[in-house]
Parts: structure tokens; C-alpha cells; sequence
């Protein structure tokens, strides 16, 4: 995954909380970026450990908001793909910012 971005942190995270965070960026970025997606189940387990490292629904959308404004990537409409459908991929279409 190619990028000119930095990924958004809180204060406070151990270096294997930063691994997670890093991850779920990454997976974000494999859906949109992969020619073949994620697959869902390693979506969801990076997902899921963004949840638990980041339990604050706030916090959890203003790291997501950071990140979209940062890389164009859009977390909240991975999620919601992964959500509202049972694929074993998750692929999401659309511009980087929006385009």
C-alpha cells in the first residue's frame, strides 16, 4: 500500500496497540486498494481489535475521521460493506477524497 500519509494515534498506546491500529489502516486500505479486496474474516478481526484496543465510539470515529481526511480512505463505508453483507470479500469502490 502505497502512501504520503501518517497514520492517526491517541497519546498513550504500548507498541503492540500501535501493530493493531496500524493493521486496521491497513486492511482499510486493502479493500479499497486490492484488485480482490480483503477477505471479510481478516477485515473483521482487524476490526475487532481496533474495537477493543479503541472502546470509545467517539474515539473510534475521530480516528476514522483523521484517517479519511489523511489518506481519502472512507472506514466507516468498509465497515458498513462488511456489516450489511456476508462475502468473503470485502472490496469497496470509489475515488481516494471523495472523487
Amino acid at each position: 500500500m502505497s502512501q504520503e500519509y501518517e497514520y492517526p494515534l491517541i497519546d498513550g498506546l504500548s507498541v503492540d496497540e500501535i501493530v493493531i491500529l496500524t493493521d486496521f489502516y491497513q486492511s482499510i486500505e486493502e479493500a479499497y486498494e486490492n484488485s480482490s479486496g480483503i477477505p471479510r474474516p481478516k477485515f473483521m478481526t482487524a476490526y475487532n481489535a481496533f474495537k477493543r484496543i479503541i472502546p470509545s465510539k467517539m474515539e473510534q470515529r475521530q480516528l476514522e475521521r483523521e484517517f479519511k481526511e489523511q489518506s481519502g480512505y472512507d472506514a466507516f463505508q468498509v465497515i458498513k460493506t462488511a456489516d450489511r453483507n456476508d462475502n468473503k470479500i470485502i472490496k469497496v469502490y470509489g475515488a481516494k477524497n471523495g472523487n
